[in-house]
């Protein structure tokens, strides 16, 4: 039985990437394009070469720490869609503590900039945290509404008050030598350690959700609230963990980007890595190492679009097309379990 559960696992992700892929395909060939020869660009443009890959990784860091944050919250049974906010007001955070604490040896300077932009990331979700569990406010509305907050306040702060005059773009100030985080390629392109901070999380992640009484109890809450609570469960307290930590790790994948690639903050640096995690997290049903294969797939889509684009001509906005086909189907996919459930259910009542 549990062969059987964990070969459905691996194989409906596999199905629904293929069939997305395939209606993607369709998209393609209304402009009469050939597909096979749009993916071909694809893939040689996100792995055709060592610089190739390099970016593909570094697109995919983001991501992967967006996918957890999502992650986090669907355990408790809650969905967190204001992940995009949280990564830029985190990334706000790291800005400010890298460029204006001065004074710190690196190995402190680093820890405290990202911490800044976990704190700030969490910060960020608070109010959207409070009114959903003290008012039962609807958590999407409120997570819809604090992305656009977030995206605002960074235009006005980039543009005004912690704009660096005589630049060519709106940008805050660079931030100190000390905490720029340190690469593990330099050449042919610059390949960000974070993937080592990503894959740490997800073990840390991964021990919690699978050897933890806590972790158990999160997942209790997320599968059924009501038997949690009968069961002495503290619902609600999981839920505001929940959301507040998948701020924190919204907030490191925008702290990520600041101390590690752009070394500064600039207005829309997100192509909206924040709602990438979406489908990655749903894809991989919370599996913290299946996101990170997932982050990996986006990141190639992301990196590989733009040489799609110049080679055979697909927009790169085909990459929202595949993000929206992909959580119809996780959709559908849910949809599909619950009635065949209820369907089995009723045979076993009959006998």
């Amino acid at each position: 039985m549990k062969k059987k559960k964990s070969a459905e696992t691996l194989l409906i992700p596999i199905i629904i990437i293929v069939a997305a892929m395939a209606l993607t395909s369709v998209l393609i060939l209304s402009i009469g394009v050939n597909p096979i020869f749009a993916y071909s660009q694809m893939f040689i443009g996100a792995f055709g070469g060592l610089n190739n890959i390099i970016n593909t990784i570094n697109k995919a860091v983001p991501i992967c720490f967006a996918g957890f944050a999502v992650a986090l919250s669907t355990r408790a049974g809650i969905f967190n869609i204001g992940v995009e906010g949280q990564l830029v007001f985190g990334a706000f955070g790291s800005a400010l503590a890298g460029a204006y604490i001065t004074g710190l040896p690196a190995f402190i300077h680093i820890p405290v900039t990202i911490l800044c932009g976990m704190l700030f990331g969490m910060l960020f979700a608070v109010i959207p945290t409070v009114l959903h569990i003290t008012r039962s406010a609807n958590l999407l509305v409120l997570c819809i509404l604090m992305n656009s907050i977030a995206k605002l306040l960074i235009t006005y702060f980039v543009v005004g008050p912690f704009a660096v005059e005589g630049q060519m773009f709106a940008a805050t100030k660079k931030i100190e030598p000390t905490a720029q985080l340190p690469y593990l390629i330099s050449q042919p392109n610059k390949l960000t350690s974070g993937i080592l901070i990503a894959v740490f999380v997800a073990f840390v992640l991964w021990f919690y959700f699978n050897k933890t009484t806590s972790g158990y109890e999160l997942k209790v809450c997320g599968n059924n609230g009501q038997a949690a609570l009968y069961a002495g469960i503290q619902v609600k307290k999981y839920q505001v963990g929940a959301l507040l930590a998948g701020g924190a790790l919204a907030g490191l994948a925008g702290g990520i980007e600041v101390v590690s690639t752009y070394q500064r903050l600039f207005d829309g640096f997100s192509p909206g890595y924040g709602f990438d995690g979406i489908p990655i997290a749903m894809l991989a049903s919370g599996n913290p190492f299946g996101i990170i294969f997932g982050s990996l797939m986006f990141g190639a889509l992301r990196v590989g679009s733009t040489t799609m684009q110049s080679k055979a001509g697909v927009s790169v906005e085909i990459i929202t097309f595949v993000q929206g086909v992909l959580i119809t189907m996780i959709a559908g996919q849910y949809i599909i379990q619950f009635y065949l459930e209820r369907m089995a259910n009723r045979r076993r009542e009959r006998r």
